[in-house]
């Protein structure tokens, strides 16, 4: 049936079948179709958009329809005979349908597309010799898609998403692209990826529960921004074969994950998306390492690797210059490896403000199961960022990039781990190096050589403001005021690690950060500054809150010992302290006897101790008041403390370290008037 140029064929309401013949339906005209189109051969329509229904119906299987692209309102394809849509310049368009048959093959070029707007009801079969063949739902609005046919590539282009209906029961064998919007399935509407099918999924798409997953698929996450994983990646560890990261955010785990055959990154990939979680990505090729395309690329938190190959070569981990090699006695009980990595992250035992940024954890299992803390020879590769110009991203903190080693936490301290090589320096950012003669896992960090034994002080002080019938009070702690990083004033400036010092969550029982100092001279010589936390009971710790204050890079000596506070008068040792390893078990207490002190009972407060365990008598405590911390406490401290007056949170107006400032700071203060510290600065 032909229609010429100035010829209109009109349909409403009633179906109209086309037959199949050796010609074909060829509109040089307008079909204005209102009701339903049925064709049974080919049909060529020189018109862009075609209303109604539009079936296209052959059932012989001897012979191809050739379909042309256009926008239909609503377009259904049944019938055995093969539907070609051959058009490489355009998409085929279904504002409101798109359906197929049971037992209907379309086939589709690679350089086009079907895309449905509306509802999509698939039950037929693409392309079935072909991996590609690509539907696309396009909607405005949220759509539909259901049936149990066959899908090679399905996308989702739908800000308002789409559902899963009809019980869904359709396959995608080849690529499920998640590009806006979320495709919301849900145990009864579901539908499976094929085996060796992969996933793409960006920062705008998402899958709402878990699809049926075949064997070996792969997923790749690209786009702008940060991606939290979703029901996307399977949750039996046999299922995902690659996992490959793109978006320029990276890609932060919410749970753990196992990948079997490969491990691609061009961004960083996070395992811990909270304090919280500490999950696990495991890696268990045998063959192959992780492969990072770009410097930023790295695994920050846990990769463990199940399957350590003996070949000799180095078995990367978390980035390229953190890698494990066995020495010619093998791995020895080892049958998997873990390689934990917190970069810019100060390791949390003590002395760890005087290392590099990084944390790096290492641990072992042997065929049962039972953790290998002894291992045979190990080399150990170890990088970290050093960006000297980069404060925000630099790891090195300013320590001497080549008396830089590997060493290794025990009960007893930090001890130098194997035999470290001098590090080198890439312009890309990264600083490495590694350590031979490695024989123990563990807890590492990379510290500078001749500090790993450092020697510790055993002190104890306490501040007139904060005390309450026998101790100090700790109410900033638990009102969650007390800053994870020192402030940027007098003391803590005083101590140039002080940016680097990150402490989270403050330890129970610390009442205020303080800063330790020691000096060969009284006036002048050489000084050197620690930054530690102050406990209820007046002991000083290290940043743990726990372990006596370890003293990285002090030789054994004499030292004057003074301690600084934010709002309360310094005090010094009125003679040298001997610090040694043969000192460490002593106790100097700057609490007891005021003759010890500098200025003697001039320059603390005396305080009444009331039991509370500790008996009676008198204990010795740093002058409060001190609010702008000039070493004196006059006029210029009452006024401030005039001005803020209720003011709540970490200000030094708070004299008693209550958290609010109130007539007791005044009345602290005002008693205390005249006063001046004799540590000179």
């Amino acid at each position: 049936m032909r229609c010429c140029s100035v010829l209109m064929l009109v349909m409403l309401g009633a179906a109209i079948a086309v037959p199949a013949a050796i010609g074909q339906l060829r509109s040089d005209g307008v079909v204005y179709n209102y009701g339903r189109l049925v064709i049974k051969g080919n049909a060529q329509f020189r018109q862009d958009t075609l209303g109604g229904t539009v079936v296209y119906a052959w059932d012989r299987t001897d012979v191809n329809q050739y379909i042309p692209h256009l926008v239909y309102e609503d377009v259904r394809f049944t019938g055995r005979t093969r539907k070609m849509l051959l058009d490489s310049l355009r998409a085929l368009v279904a504002l409101r349908r798109l359906e197929t048959d049971t037992g209907t093959t379309l086939r589709l070029v690679r350089q086009s597309a079907i895309v449905a707007r509306g509802e999509a009801r698939h039950q037929g079969i693409i392309n079935p010799e072909f991996l590609f063949g690509r539907v696309v739902l396009q909607g405005e609005q949220a759509q539909g898609v259901s049936g149990r046919g066959l899908f090679r590539e399905l996308e989702l282009d739908n800000p308002a998403g789409a559902d899963v209906r009809e019980g869904g029961g359709f396959t995608v064998s080849t690529l499920l692209e998640l590009k806006r919007g979320i495709l919301r399935n849900d145990a009864q509407n579901n539908f499976r990826i094929g085996d060796s099918a992969w996933i793409l999924r960006t920062p705008e798409g998402g899958l709402a529960a878990a699809p049926e997953f075949g064997r070996g698929i792969g997923v790749r996450y690209v786009g702008t921004g940060q991606i939290r994983s979703g029901p996307e990646l399977p949750e039996d560890s046999t299922k995902l074969r690659a996992l490959v990261v793109e978006n320029s955010g990276g890609l932060v785990l919410e749970r753990s994950v196992t990948v079997s055959d490969s491990l691609v990154l061009a961004a960083p990939i996070w395992t811990e998306p909270d304090s919280s979680r500490r999950n696990v990505l495991t890696y268990s090729s045998e063959l192959g390492d992780p492969v990072f395309l770009h410097p930023d690329a790295e695994i920050i938190g846990t990769l463990r690797r199940t399957r350590l190959r003996n070949d000799g070569r180095p078995v990367v981990f978390n980035n390229p210059y953190t890698y494990l090699q066995p020495g010619s006695e093998g791995w020895g009980r080892l049958a998997q490896v873990s390689v934990r990595v917190l970069p810019r992250t100060q390791p949390w035992h003590p002395q760890g403000e005087r290392k590099v940024a990084r944390v790096l954890q290492i641990l072992g299992w042997d065929a049962t199961g039972a953790l290998v803390q002894q291992t045979p020879e190990l080399r150990i590769g170890y990088g970290w960022r050093h960006l000297p110009g980069d404060v925000s991203r630099d790891e090195t903190r300013g320590l001497p990039l080549p008396a830089l080693e590997l060493q290794r936490w025990t009960d007893e301290g930090w001890f130098t781990a194997g035999q470290s090589v001098a590090p080198q320096a890439e312009s890309s950012g990264w600083a490495y190096a590694y350590a031979d003669k490695v024989f123990g896992l563990g807890d590492f960090a990379i510290g500078v050589r001749g500090d790993a034994r450092a020697l510790e002080l055993r002190l104890v002080a306490l501040l007139e403001g904060p005390y309450r019938n026998g101790s100090m009070v700790d109410d900033l702690r638990q009102r969650g005021w007390i800053p994870e990083t020192p402030p940027d004033i007098y003391p803590y400036n005083l101590d140039p690690m002080r940016p680097y010092i990150r402490v989270s969550p403050i330890p129970d029982s610390v009442v205020d950060w303080v800063v330790v100092e020691l000096r060969t001279l009284l006036s002048g010589g050489e000084r050197y500054y620690r930054t530690a936390f102050l406990l209820r009971d007046g002991r000083i710790v290290d940043l743990d809150g726990k372990t006596p204050l370890m003293l990285p890079g002090v030789q054994s000596g004499s030292y004057y010992v003074a301690i600084h506070h934010r709002n309360h008068l310094a005090i010094i040792t009125a003679e040298p302290v001997r610090i040694s390893p043969e000192t460490q078990q002593q106790i100097l207490a700057m609490t007891q006897d005021p003759s010890r002190i500098l200025g003697g009972a001039g320059a603390l407060r005396a305080l009444r101790r009331n039991g509370n365990g500790n008996g009676g008598g008198t204990v010795w405590a740093m002058i409060g008041g001190d609010v702008n911390g000039d070493g004196q406490v006059d006029e210029a401290d009452l006024e401030l403390l005039r001005r803020w007056q209720q003011l709540e949170g970490y200000d030094n107006a708070d004299v008693d370290l209550s958290g609010i400032v109130t007539t007791r700071d005044f009345n602290v203060t005002w008693n205390n008037r005249g006063k001046r510290s004799v540590v000179g600065r």
